[in-house]
C-alpha cells in the first residue's frame, strides 16, 4: 500500500517560474522516501516535473489527469514526487538549532553577545588552517577549495573583550571631512606654521605605519573568528582616516613638513614584524600607547581648533587600539607566561636595529616646543620646552603603567620602554 503523499497545489506556477522553489521548500522538510502529490492545471508542467525531478535526484510517476475537481474550469493533472536519498548541498547532519542570540534592552544585537547562544558556537582553540570561508554559524558544505590560513588558532589573535571593541570601532566612526572645523585651520604666521607642518606630517608619517601593520595581519586570520576579523579591519579604517585628517591639516598650515629618514627607519622596523602578539606589543601597546600622550599634547597646545579636533578624535581612536593590545598581551601571558621572554626578545631586536636613534627627531622637538610656546618669546619657549619635557617624563610613566596592565612585572615593564624606539611609534 503505497503511503499517504503530501499535497502541494501548484495553481498555475510552472517550472521556472517559481514551482521549483515551492517543491524544493516542500522536499526539504521530508525525510528520503517520502512523497509530495503536485496538483497543476498544465499537463505541460506535469510532465516536466519528471525531468525536473530527475535532475535533482528525486523520482517522479506518472502524471495522473484529476479532470475537473471542485467545479473546476478545467481539467487537473497531479503527480507523485519521490523524495531521493541524496542532499541539495553536501552538508553532514546539522546540528539541533538551539535558539537565537539575545537582543539587548535597546533591541540592538551586539557582536560581544552573537556567541551567547543559539547556533554560534564559541570561538574554537584551533580551527582547521585549510577551511574556507564559513560565516559563523553557518554550515560549511565539502568540496570547496583548501585554504591556508597562518593565524588559525585563537589565542594567536583573542583579546576576551575583541567583540564589544569591534563594536564599539563601528558606532564611534567620524568623518575626517566634516567633523574637523577645517575652516579654522587658517594658515599660521612663522614660527607656527612650519611647527605644525612638521608635528602633523611627522604624526601622519607614523599614521601610515599604523595602517598597514594591521591591515598585513588581515587576510591571515581565519574566518572563525569573525570578531578579530572586525577588530582589524576597523583598526584600518581608522589609521587610514588618520592618515587623511593630519595630511590634510599638514596641507593647510602653508609649509612644507619633512618626512624624516629616521622615521621611515624606525617604521620600517615595526612593519617587519611577522607575529601577531609581537605586533600588538610594539604597535598597541608601546606605539599607539605613546601616541596617546602625544596627541593630548597636541590637542592641548593646539594653535586652532582644527588641530585640536583632529588630535582629539584620532586619540578617540587610539583608545580602542591599546586597550586591544593591553588585553590581547595580558591573555596571552596568562595562557603561556613563557611569551614574556619572546615578548622582550622582539623589543630588543627591533632597538637592536635602531642604535643610530639616538633620541627625538631634533625637528619633531623644536616643533612641539613652539607649538606649545605658541611664538619664539624667550619666556614663552622656555615653558614650551618645559612642557616637552614634562610630556616625555608623561609618555615613560604611562608606557611602564600600561605594560603593568598587560601583564609584565616591574622590571620588565621598564626594560620595555626604555627599549622603546625614541621615534615614539
Amino acid at each position: 500500500m503505497t503511503a499517504r503523499a503530501r499535497r502541494l497545489d501548484a495553481e498555475r506556477l510552472e517550472l521556472g517560474g517559481g514551482l521549483e522553489v515551492l517543491l524544493q521548500a516542500a522536499l526539504a522538510g521530508m525525510r528520503p522516501g517520502e512523497e509530495v502529490e503536485v496538483v497543476t492545471p498544465s499537463r505541460a508542467v506535469a510532465l516536466e516535473l519528471q525531468g525536473w525531478s530527475r535532475v535533482e535526484g528525486h523520482a517522479a510517476a506518472e502524471p495522473v489527469a484529476l479532470g475537473r475537481e471542485g467545479g473546476g474550469v478545467g481539467p487537473r493533472w497531479t503527480v507523485r514526487v519521490r523524495r531521493g536519498p541524496g542532499r541539495r548541498i553536501l552538508v553532514g547532519e546539522p546540528p539541533a538549532f538551539d535558539g537565537v542570540p539575545p537582543l539587548r534592552g535597546d533591541g540592538e544585537l551586539h557582536t560581544a553577545d552573537w556567541r551567547a547562544t543559539g547556533p554560534a558556537p564559541p570561538p574554537p582553540a584551533r580551527a582547521d588552517p585549510r577551511a574556507g570561508l564559513v560565516p559563523l554559524g553557518a554550515l560549511p558544505e565539502a568540496g570547496g577549495p583548501p585554504f591556508a590560513w597562518r593565524l588559525h588558532e585563537r589565542d594567536q589573535v583573542w583579546a576576551d573583550d575583541v567583540g564589544e571593541l569591534a563594536e564599539q570601532a563601528s558606532a564611534q566612526q567620524w568623518d575626517a571631512s566634516r567633523d574637523v572645523p577645517w575652516a579654522a585651520a587658517q594658515t599660521l604666521a612663522e614660527p607656527l606654521r612650519r611647527a605644525v607642518a612638521d608635528v602633523m606630517t611627522f604624526i601622519a608619517q607614523n599614521e601610515y605605519a599604523a595602517l598597514y601593520v594591521p591591515a598585513a595581519f588581515l587576510p591571515q586570520v581565519h574566518p572563525a573568528y569573525p570578531e578579530a576579523l572586525m577588530w582589524l579591519a576597523g583598526h584600518v579604517h581608522d589609521e587610514a582616516r588618520h592618515v587623511e585628517v593630519f595630511t590634510k591639516r599638514a596641507l593647510l598650515a602653508g609649509a612644507r613638513g619633512h618626512a624624516l629618514a629616521a622615521t621611515q627607519l624606525s617604521l620600517r622596523t615595526l612593519l617587519d614584524e611577522r607575529d601577531f602578539t609581537n605586533a600588538a606589543l610594539l604597535l598597541n601597546v608601546l606605539g599607539e600607547g605613546t601616541f596617546l600622550d602625544l596627541l593630548r599634547f597636541v590637542e592641548r597646545h593646539a594653535p586652532d581648533p582644527a588641530t585640536a579636533a583632529a588630535a582629539r578624535l584620532a586619540h578617540r581612536d587610539e583608545r580602542r587600539h591599546v586597550h586591544f593590545g593591553v588585553s590581547h598581551v595580558r591573555r596571552t601571558l596568562a595562557e603561556d607566561p613563557d611569551r614574556r621572554a619572546q615578548l622582550v626578545g622582539a623589543a630588543e631586536e627591533r632597538a637592536a636595529k635602531l642604535t643610530e636613534l639616538s633620541g627625538l627627531s631634533p625637528l619633531l622637538t623644536e616643533g612641539l616646543t613652539i607649538m606649545a610656546a605658541g611664538s619664539l618669546r624667550p619666556a614663552a619657549l622656555s615653558e614650551g620646552a618645559r612642557a616637552v619635557r614634562a610630556l616625555l617624563a608623561t609618555m615613560e610613566r604611562n608606557r611602564i603603567r600600561r605594560l603593568r596592565a598587560a601583564g609584565f612585572d616591574r622590571a620588565a615593564a621598564r626594560r620595555l620602554s626604555e627599549l622603546h624606539t625614541p621615534n615614539l611609534m
